[in-house]
C-alpha cells in the first residue's frame, strides 16, 4: 500500500553477558554502579519508600510515567500481550527521575527510570543475577520519536486508523472529539494535502481526538488505504502514519511516500520477508 520508513524500538532484552558492555558513560549518573538498598527494593517489590528515603523527592501514582512520556512509549518497554504494567507507586526524585517496578513480579527486578532529559529506559537492577548493578534492557528517546507512534499499537489507536471512530482511543486517552477540520486549521491545509493522495479523493475521516498532551489523531479515508492515519505531535508536526494493522504488526510507522494504485512496493514486502 505504501513505501514504509519503519520506526520501530528495539526491545528485546540484553543478556546478563552484555550487561558489561554498558558503559557508564551510556547510563544515566542514578543508575550507575552498585544499586542502593532503596533501588533494589522500589525494582522488586514496588515501594517506593526505601529510595525515597536515600533520594528525597516524592511518592506519586506511577501513572506520572506515562503523563511524562506518553502511554505508548511506556508500552513500548513493557510486554503488553503479558500484561506488564507498573506497580501503583512511583519515586519522583528531587533532579526530576523518576523510578517505577515493571510488573507482574515475573520480572523480578526491572524498573522503569525516566531522566530529566525526558528519555525512557528499561532498567534491570540486577537482583535475580546477584550483582546488583543496573543496566539497560530497552531505551526510547523520546526527542527522536513521536511518544505516541512507540511500540504496538493500542485497540484504540488501531480502531481510528482502521475505521475511522475515535471513541476507543478517547477512552484510553481521553481528550476530546472533534471535527477533522482541526488538522487543517492547525498544520495548515497545504500542509495536510501533501499527506493527501487528493488526486483520488482521499481526505481525512470526519471526526478526530485531541489528546490531553495535545496530539491530534485522525484516519486518512476513503478506507481503501485500510489503516493509515494523520498524527499531528505536540511539537505541531504532521506525520502520515501506518497502523501496521493489513500486516498484522500492529506497530504504527511513517509512510514515507504514498502509492496510490494501493499497492506495497516488492521491497517492503521483501523487508517484511526478512523481518518475519
Amino acid at each position: 500500500m505504501t513505501t514504509k520508513l519503519v520506526h520501530t524500538v528495539m526491545t528485546g532484552l540484553l543478556s546478563l553477558s552484555l550487561a558489561g558492555s554498558v558503559l557508564a558513560a551510556d547510563l544515566p549518573e542514578a543508575a550507575t554502579g552498585r544499586a542502593s538498598a532503596g533501588l533494589i527494593k522500589i525494582a522488586t517489590t514496588g515501594n517506593p519508600e526505601g529510595l525515597q528515603g536515600e533520594l528525597g523527592g516524592r511518592v506519586e501514582p506511577s501513572s506520572v510515567v506515562a503523563e511524562t512520556v506518553g502511554q505508548a512509549t511506556l508500552d513500548g518497554l513493557l510486554d503488553t500481550a503479558q500484561e506488564e504494567h507498573l506497580a501503583p507507586k512511583a519515586l519522583v526524585a528531587p533532579s526530576g527521575d523518576i523510578y517505577a517496578m515493571v510488573a507482574p513480579t515475573i520480572t523480578k527486578d526491572n524498573f522503569i527510570l525516566v531522566t530529566q532529559d525526558g528519555t525512557a529506559r528499561r532498567m534491570d537492577v540486577g537482583a535475580s543475577e546477584g550483582t546488583n548493578r543496573p543496566f539497560q534492557i530497552a531505551v526510547i528517546n523520546s526527542a527522536e520519536l513521536p511518544a505516541t507512534v512507540t511500540g504496538t499499537a493500542s485497540p484504540g489507536l488501531i480502531k481510528i486508523a482502521t475505521t475511522g471512530n475515535p471513541e476507543g482511543l478517547y477512552s484510553e486517552l481521553g481528550g476530546k472529539i472533534e471535527d477533522s477540520g482541526i488538522i487543517g486549521q492547525t498544520v495548515g491545509q497545504a500542509t495536510l494535502d501533501r499527506l493527501l493522495d487528493t488526486a483520488n479523493a482521499e481526505h481525512l475521516a470526519p471526526n478526530a481526538l485531541v489528546a490531553p498532551t495535545g496530539e491530534i489523531y485522525a484516519m486518512v479515508a476513503p478506507t481503501i488505504t485500510k489503516d493509515n492515519f494523520v498524527l499531528v505531535t505536540t511539537d505541531g508536526q504532521a506525520r502520515r502514519m501506518d497502523v501496521g494493522a493489513t500486516e498484522g504488526t500492529h506497530r504504527p510507522f511513517q509512510v514515507a511516500e504514498i502509492v496510490g494504485d494501493g499497492g506495497t512496493p516488492w521491497y517492503v514486502e521483501f523487508w517484511y520477508w526478512l523481518r518475519g
